[in-house]
């Protein structure tokens, strides 16, 4: 009886280790399912899917074609001027030239092909009867579906304003109307201090000149008017009114920034929506000057295009391709 009991005992403990083993096991073990071969078919990486698609809520997409590039003076409307004028396509860096252009009947087209979403620098020049620059920043833009099929190229529009001419005036708060090249005698208390109103006038209709940023350089060129002290006694006259000055070697400098459409005159139908005229007012104070001497200092009026205060400040220049559109020259004394 004894013994029975043993082997009963005995075969319940193998039975429990052999459940527990099993159930290990089957625990410890997992189902590798991507083992398992499906058949062979098309296969999507879901990074991919969207390439050559542009913006799919607008149905648009991507594509890389040459570009057609689209000159409009947006003042004068219609092409640009210049049937040999130039336009240079950098890389994004705005530094890296990667093709030269000419237009033609206000169009010209890239050789090379550019990818939508790029971004472009392009620098537009023409220099033969009038100074004309642009930079643009610009993006390769993506094409509806119909015009990506059935056209070969892209289109970007450049728009600028060119071709201004200019004439000024100088009136000071004492009622005297100053020509290029006049004398100002400070003598007594009637002109050593007064204001003066320095206007410019834009001569044609639908002209002007854009501000806009140079990545070569890393300036933005503006419309600005400067003024400027020299010669002997110079630092001894003030100026107010402008947005900042400084000295370098022994001329004093001002400046004041302008707006686009201060120089620029913009008419439509009978109305101008810009009407051509700019003015600028300063103080002057020569209260502290006197010279006895033959030599005297001389203030010089300017308003400059595509002009730039920190270039002036560094390079000893008014811009990297600055123009005087108009300009006063007085001489300054006290006899």
């Amino acid at each position: 009886m004894t013994k029975a009991k043993n082997r009963n005992l005995a075969t319940y403990v193998a039975v429990a280790l052999l459940l527990i083993l099993a159930f290990g096991f089957l625990t410890s073990w997992s189902f590798d399912y991507t083992r398992i071969q499906l058949p062979s078919g098309s296969t999507v990486n879901p990074g991919d899917q969207n390439q050559g698609t542009g913006d799919q809520a607008n149905g648009d997409q991507a594509v890389t074609k040459p570009i057609k590039f689209v000159g409009i003076d947006e003042l004068a409307g219609g092409a640009l001027d210049g049937t040999t004028s130039a336009l240079k396509v950098y890389d994004t860096d705005g530094q890296t030239l990667l093709e030269t252009l000419s237009f033609s009947s206000g169009s010209c087209t890239s050789s090379q092909s550019y990818p939508s979403g790029k971004v472009l620098w392009c620098e537009y020049y023409y220099d033969t009867t009038i100074d004309a620059y642009k930079w643009w920043e610009v993006t390769v833009p993506f094409m509806s579906d119909a015009d990506a099929q059935s056209l070969t190229t892209n289109s970007i529009t450049l728009r600028t304003r060119e071709a201004g001419a200019y004439t000024d005036s100088l009136i000071s708060s004492t009622g005297l109307t100053i020509t290029d090249g006049a004398d100002l005698n400070t003598t007594g208390t009637a002109n050593d201090t007064m204001t003066f109103t320095y206007t410019f006038y834009t001569t044609s209709d639908n002209t002007g000149y854009p501000s806009f940023h140079d990545p070569i350089y890393d300036v933005d060129v503006k419309p600005m008017i400067w003024a400027t002290l020299t010669g002997t006694g110079y630092d001894q006259i003030t100026l107010t009114g402008f947005d900042g000055s400084f000295e370098r070697g022994s001329t004093t400098y001002y400046y004041k920034t302008l707006n686009d459409n201060d120089v620029s005159k913009y008419k439509v139908g009978n109305s101008y929506q810009y009407p051509g005229v700019g003015t600028v007012t300063f103080g002057f104070n020569a209260a502290g000057f006197s010279n006895s001497t033959t030599a005297y200092p001389t203030m010089q009026l300017y308003l400059k295009i595509y002009a730039s205060a920190q270039y002036e400040q560094t390079m000893g220049d008014f811009g990297p391709y600055d123009f005087t559109g108009a300009e006063q020259t007085m001489l300054i004394m006290d006899i």
